[in-house]
């Protein structure tokens, strides 16, 4: 097959490769689908600002204070009982800003005569799909998450004090003493309750809303098995139709539990947070792979997100094709992975050496940050359950 053929099927490939990625992405990550999406606002500028109405009270939110309705006296003179003084009501609004961010993935370089014969080209190109489908999901599921925690108003560390104060940054000193218990989180519901959380929870038992708690296998096994008493306390009410394709089909006291094999985790080193990833690199036949991360099966602490949907919103930018005179190639900025050969004297004169490119660019649109809460707990030494042998 000529290499010509060869270039037009890698073109015909990358536009059959760019969509389905992103379906795929969305159907394996709970946090490509959790966080609310929307369009970027074009022509505003590079900084964006939205506004906030906070809650107000009238006077000092100790409740109106009620008088009698009496008969009014014509001989005194004045309005009396039909004139009510009324209680000032002021409006509080909150200012923030945010802008957009880009990032981009290139494939190795891919050359024709590597893909010349039928069998090795059609396996390369399932090889090559595989992971690229990986990295456009992981890259969305890091910057979602990411974004989640750096906007949530609560960030705080497993301990009594931190969880009284409210902490919106994780402590260096005044480390989590705790794993993640039923009883922070009964705390954290109460706290959502009385700051407005429920209107958007994620589903409702008897009336009381039930929210969300992304967290590790091992940490929401953990909660459930922890105290004997309250183990079988299982709701089996419907979740959100978010929810189900995810593998969420119950609550457990207030919560329903998704499960993210990927949460953060951290140890402290030298005073400062630093975090253990999943991965960590070796050497390949060819190249660098990525193989399981011990350091992440061994670090001290870990992050527990409570999801709100109403944090913040995801924005991703239109494409654009041509404005006035300019003529541009439209750009999808959902990792939609895209053929280039690009000419070059001296690295490609023949034009028969390309690579798979996805551009990937967001704006979090922060809304109501003081619903989002991550908290930083201890984790223990897995539990194997091993049995000796008999004597």
């Amino acid at each position: 097959m000529a290499c010509n053929n060869i270039e037009q099927l890698l073109i015909t490939e990358s536009g059959r490769i760019g969509p389905d990625i992103y379906r795929r992405t969305l159907n394996t990550s709970p946090w490509t689908t959790l966080v609310k999406q929307e369009a970027w606002p074009d022509e505003m500028g590079e900084t964006v600002s939205v506004l906030v109405y906070e809650r107000s009270l009238p006077g000092t939110g100790a409740g109106l204070t009620f008088s009698d309705v009496l008969s009014n006296d014509p001989a005194v003179e004045g309005p009396g009982s039909c004139a009510v003084a009324g209680a000032n009501l002021g409006f509080a609004q909150t200012l923030t800003t945010y802008n957009l961010q880009q990032a981009a993935i290139n494939s190795p370089d891919i050359c024709l005569n590597d893909l010349r014969f039928p069998v090795k080209r059609q396996e390369q190109l399932r090889n090559i799909m595989a992971v690229l489908t990986e990295n456009t999901q992981y890259a969305w599921e890091n910057r979602y998450r990411d974004e989640y925690v750096r906007l949530a108003n609560y960030k705080i560390n497993a301990n009594q004090t931190e969880l009284l104060a409210g902490a919106t940054s994780f402590s260096t000193t005044n480390l989590p003493t705790s794993r993640l218990t039923q009883g922070i989180l009964r705390y954290v519901y109460s706290k959502l309750i009385r700051d407005g959380g429920a209107t958007n929870a994620y589903g409702r038992e008897n009336g009381a809303p039930v929210f969300l708690l992304i967290t590790s296998p091992e940490t929401s096994d953990d909660i459930i098995k922890l105290n004997a008493d309250i183990r079988q306390d299982f709701r089996y009410a419907k979740p959100s139709e978010l929810l189900t394709p995810l593998g969420v089909d119950r609550s457990y006291a207030g919560f329903y539990h998704l499960i993210d094999t990927m949460t953060p985790r951290y140890d402290l080193v030298g005073g400062v947070w630093t975090r253990r990833y999943p991965y960590t690199t070796a050497a390949a036949t060819k190249g660098t792979k990525f193989v399981p991360n011990p350091a992440y099966y061994t670090a001290e602490y870990e992050d527990s997100i409570i999801f709100h949907p109403d944090v913040f919103t995801s924005l991703v930018p239109k494409p654009i094709g041509a404005t006035g005179a300019m003529a541009f190639d439209p750009q999808s900025y959902r990792g939609d992975f895209r053929w280039r050969n690009i000419l070059d004297r001296t690295c490609n004169p023949d034009g028969n050496i390309g690579f798979f490119r996805a551009i990937f660019s967001s704006g979090s649109k922060p809304v109501f940050q003081n619903l989002g809460y991550v908290i930083r707990h201890k984790r223990c030494a897995a539990d194997f359950g091993l049995v000796g042998c008999y004597s």
